[in-house]
């Protein structure tokens, strides 16, 4: 009996290290993709909001950026707290086919809260007399990216509750950091503890952790009643927890890298050359041409989102007259076991499952978006769940 139990779990344990090994090597070759070309368009995945030795990051610049390459990633934007110390130290550079955008993540005065500065000048941090209040007109006016970050978070300090600021580009729609805290209450650890127990099998685990950013997107599309605002995923990485004096590199940068991207699509091709390449990333994400990818889940390029009218054709996050021939066309790379919602103003219009492609005519102005999930059963408890996939920026149709 003991011999046929000790076979078991030697199946059982050979197969969670197979199921990790496929999934490791299924993410890199995934990863080393270029660019996906859809005629005139141009995808590039990168990720958004990480820590480095300059705050309370474990790892390097120097470390990321080769991660990030060794991962296919097009950019990544790193934003330590209240510091612009990598700008001065020439850190704006490629590694690998990466770029590697310096930024800062601003603590607000009387803790309301966080929000990044991604630009080319940011001069200010709070010090001495200057107020993050400072920093965020300074910002605005330089027309740097402000992002309002973790807005949610459950750590009162961290949550965002000073909404009358002023013209912020955008909000972090999910925040990998603000999600995995909130698991921490009796209703939703059992996500946490299946993480945590595939964890050192399987490194894609952190997908358990994954759920549809509600309280979100409810506020983003009230947001987007009045104005544009500009939605994308974060990831908040530290690769770091302290117990006690002992700090522990967990989650590693490499899991959280295969987590949430954030997929720029411009009508432009990088070209290799640092200073082009980063102005049309920023140009992208300022203008709401992304949208957020679970690619933990799977690989999301190849999604597009469009609106044509007569002989104009936009993209999210764009604007289109509404003429009676306006369309709105979503293309998903794969259809097996997923459904897409087109959602106006909040209010969800469309449902299809297991569509390749989506064809709605709008009937009346508003802020419309696509968000796509996919069904997956998982590992260890076998239980098949809807997880998010992709959420679109608007396309704003007006009359």
């Amino acid at each position: 009996m003991a011999n046929k139990i000790a076979t078991w779990l030697g199946v059982l344990v050979g197969g969670l290290l197979l199921v990790s090994i496929s999934n490791d090597l299924l993410t890199y070759h995934i990863g080393r993709e270029a660019g996906v070309n859809f005629g005139k368009y141009h995808e590039y995945s990168g990720v958004i909001h990480i820590h480095t030795t300059y705050s309370d990051g474990s790892g390097t610049y120097q470390e990321i950026g080769e991660i990030c390459d060794s991962l296919g990633l097009h950019f990544a934007i790193i934003t330590d707290h209240n510091t612009v110390q990598p700008m001065k130290d020439s850190l704006a550079r490629r590694f690998g086919m990466t770029l590697i955008i310096p930024a800062v993540e601003i603590s607000t005065d009387h803790e309301h809260g966080h929000f990044l500065v991604i630009g080319d000048s940011i001069p200010l941090v709070p010090r001495n007399g200057i107020s993050s209040d400072s920093v965020f007109d300074d910002a605005v006016r330089k027309d740097d990216i402000t992002i309002l970050a973790h807005i949610y978070h459950p750590r009162k300090t961290l949550n965002w509750d000073n909404w009358n600021i002023g013209k912020f580009t955008g909000i972090e729609l999910y925040n990998f950091d603000e999600a995995w805290r909130s698991d921490l209450n009796l209703f939703r650890i059992n996500k946490l503890i299946a993480a945590l127990i595939v964890y050192v099998f399987q490194g894609q685990a952190l997908n358990y952790i994954l759920e549809y950013p509600v309280a979100e997107m409810k506020k983003f599309d009230e947001l987007n009643l009045s104005r544009k605002v500009v939605g994308i995923g974060s990831l908040d990485a530290h690769a770091k927890v302290k117990v006690g004096r002992v700090v522990y590199h967990f989650p590693r940068y490499v899991s959280l890298f295969n987590l949430v991207h954030t997929i720029i699509v411009t009508q432009t091709p990088f070209n290799g050359l640092y200073q082009h390449d980063r102005e049309l990333t920023l140009k992208a994400i300022r203008n709401g041409n992304c949208y957020v990818a679970f690619t933990g889940i799977e690989n999301a390029r190849g999604f597009l989102f469009t609106a044509s009218s007569d002989t104009s054709t936009v993209i999210m996050g764009d604007s289109l007259k509404l003429t009676p021939n306006t369309i709105l066309s979503v293309s998903i790379p794969d259809s097996t076991n997923v459904v897409a919602e087109i959602i106006k103003d909040g209010i969800t219009l469309e449902k299809a499952e297991d569509r390749a492609s989506i064809y709605f005519h709008p009937k009346s102005p508003g802020a419309y978006r696509v968000v796509v999930f996919q069904t997956r059963t998982m590992l260890p408890f076998f239980v098949k769940r809807k997880f998010p996939w992709i959420i679109s920026n608007p396309i704003y149709i007006y009359k």
